[in-house]
């Protein structure tokens, strides 16, 4: 988001310090500033505001409030538009408002009549312009002025919208939208609305005249022609906006302020706020206000200690410290030596438990305080079994030819199902490694020649979940692609299965052999395997480098040689990898015998490229310059 430094210093009396500096503030205690901008003579910051402090953060009075905090600068309280109690007086006999549907908690109106519209004062245009946005009039730039410098949104209605009844009575209706309701946007576009939606009406007519939380209509707009208006300002619940705004792709200022979960007892004061800069600069007079539903919060009591402080934060804070940081906040604290009870601030709804206090205190004193303390060295007490037999394991499956793979606990069905799955296809934990291990062994069948081998076998070691509990297995998979491969593939995976079992001194309950995958407990064989008294010794294996490997797919070809006896493979080998050129990537030996005093060779090559697929053409072309070494160095072609 972005702010005015000119903007910000209203807030104050005293010269903020360079942006530079205010920058370098805000990055180290509060958000990270990503850019800074010169606009004519004023400065913006664009900041990368947090997610936990964004319902509150995101306007300039928050952003002015955590100045004062890092800085310790006096905040000019006349100018605190959340500061005291909001009185409306008596409500409007002429306005009534119905709140049908729970995504709106709040709702309050402002009747402003006989004002003027026209072009804004010229601070009031060039502060919005400087956070890059456009001056519409001066009724519209009054509402987003509160938004950007309260955080509360506001939509003006052109009141003749508004259809009185019989008695005179202006009704405003909040309501869920009704299945294929239309709506015109102010940006002239036409919303198809589902029963999702909630949407602003004239409760006299059913018209709707606005999307809740998101955009207004384009019926119920201020105009030149406008001479009263009315304000609204409201609280709509935030997941039910985010998903109206996101279906409609509608992503306004005002329906990320209300997703974010801005405090719906900022409504009152910002409809305040709106009604008397509009009534200033639009020469209006403020009629009266109606409300529905309740603005009011209670704030939970949170208690902390200074020890709990210090060991979270691992400083040495003294209790002096950490009240005249807690009361910089303007919260309500009480103190009892070391023990602090805290009562937030009515638009603070990110301080629930005493970690969040905990992490108010660090930020302010500065985490540049926390020093880095190296480990101390202590001899291991109690050896992990489980982790000793897991690298036995390991090592024998290593030495086998298999490799280790590691793949996700989440599964689109399996038996235990998450609360709260992060996506739709990982909504259960895996009960077993098998299904894993089969797509991992299918998957990369595909690649043999290109990894060299003539198999894939893998094997996982990891934790599966059961309704019963969490339990430690040990899967294999191995695919080689034979016509005969349950043949091939099973006495592959009974080599590994017997050599485990020597390895280990026990006999292994597997789980039945099925597409090349089997799998046991380890835990179950924990308590019969010997006691550990000592770790192994680690052997430095020899130091590896990373390429980044090819995303497109590879072109075999094979070659089978005639070549005399006393050629060794390795000279064909050698002279291949030559002739193929760089987009050669393998070359494999796969078929040898002699006779009649020649050895025949086979050798598979592997072409791949790392800017393009290539074609059969692409392959056959560097094949011809294998066939023409072959036969320059005297070898038939088979």
């Amino acid at each position: 988001m972005k702010f005015s430094y000119n903007w910000l210093q209203n807030y104050f009396d005293q010269a903020l310090p360079l942006p530079a500096e205010v920058a370098e503030m805000f990055t180290f205690h509060s958000s990270e500033v990503e850019d800074i901008i010169t606009v004519g003579d004023d400065t913006v910051f664009d900041i990368k505001v947090l997610p936990d402090k964004s319902a509150w953060l995101m306007s300039h009075r928050g952003l002015a409030r955590e100045f004062s905090q890092i800085a310790k600068f006096r905040f000019l309280m006349r100018n605190d538009h959340l500061a005291g109690e909001v009185s409306f007086g008596d409500q409007l006999l002429d306005v009534q408002i119905t709140l049908e549907t729970p995504v709106c908690d709040f709702y309050g109106a402002a009747l402003i009549s006989g004002v003027k519209v026209g072009p804004s004062p010229v601070w009031l245009k060039t502060w919005l312009e400087a956070i890059g946005q456009r001056s519409i009039n001066n009724i519209v730039d009054a509402t987003n002025y509160v938004m950007f410098d309260l955080g509360q949104p506001l939509h003006a209605f052109d009141a003749q919208t508004f259809i009185p009844d019989s008695e005179g009575v202006r009704t405003v209706c909040v309501r869920a939208a009704k299945e294929g309701e239309k709506l015109a946007t102010l940006s002239n576009e036409e919303l198809t609305l589902t029963t999702n939606d909630t949407v602003i009406t004239d409760g006299v007519t059913g018209n709707p005249l606005a999307l809740a939380g998101v955009k207004g209509g384009l019926n119920s707009g201020v105009t030149e022609a406008t001479t009263t208006i009315l304000l609204e300002s409201a609280h709509f619940e935030r997941v039910a906006t985010r998903l109206s705004a996101r279906r409609h792709k509608q992503t306004t200022d005002a329906a990320k302020r209300y997703e974010n979960g801005l405090s719906r007892s900022v409504a009152p004061y910002g409809l305040m706020a709106g009604a008397q800069l509009i009534a200033d600069i639009a020469g209006g007079t403020v009629v009266g206000f109606a409300t529905a539903g309740t603005s009011d919060v209670v704030r939970p009591e949170v208690t902390v200690t200074v020890q709990d402080i210090n060991r979270v934060l691992g400083i040495t804070i003294d209790a002096q410290t950490v009240a005249g940081i807690l009361k910089r906040f303007e919260y309500k604290v009480e103190q009892d030596g070391e023990v602090f009870t805290v009562t937030p601030t009515h638009e603070r709804d990110d301080i629930q438990i005493k970690q969040d206090l905990i992490e108010e205190v660090g930020r302010v004193y500065g985490l540049t305080h926390i020093v880095s303390i190296a480990p101390l060295k202590a001899l291991v007490e109690t050896l992990n079994i489980r982790h000793y037999y897991a690298e036995q394991i390991r090592d024998v499956l290593t030495g086998l030819g298999f490799s280790e793979i590691y793949t996700s606990s989440f599964r689109n069905q399996d038996v235990v199902k998450i609360q709260n799955a992060l996506a739709s296809d990982k909504s259960y934990l895996r009960s077993k490694l098998h299904e894993n291990l089969k797509e991992a062994v299918q998957k990369n069948s595909a690649h043999r020649d290109l990894l060299g081998v003539s198999a894939i076998k893998v094997f996982e070691i990891g934790t599966v979940f059961t309704p019963e509990g969490e339990y430690f297995r040990v899967a294999l998979g191995v695919q080689t692609g034979s016509t005969y491969k349950a043949k091939v593939d099973d006495a592959l995976l009974k080599v590994a299965q017997e050599a485990l079992v020597e390895s280990l001194g026990v006999s292994i309950e597997w789980e039945g052999t099925q597409d090349g995958v089997t799998e046991f407990t380890l835990d179950s064989l924990l308590p019969k395997l010997p006691a550990v008294t000592s770790y192994k010794t680690i052997v430095k294996t020899v130091d590896a480098k990373y390429e980044p490997f090819s995303l497109y797919p590879s072109v075999t070809r094979d070659v089978a040689l005639w070549v005399p006896v006393t050629t060794t493979a390795e000279a064909v080998e050698a002279k291949l990898v030559q002739a193929a050129g760089e987009l050669c990537v393998r070359v494999t030996l796969f078929d040898t015998f002699i006779k009649d005093d020649r050895t025949s060779l086979g050798f598979r090559l592997v072409f791949q490229s790392k800017q393009k697929t290539l074609t059969a053409s692409d392959a056959d072309a560097q094949m011809s310059a294998v066939y023409d070494a072959c036969s320059k160095s005297g070898w038939e072609v088979r």
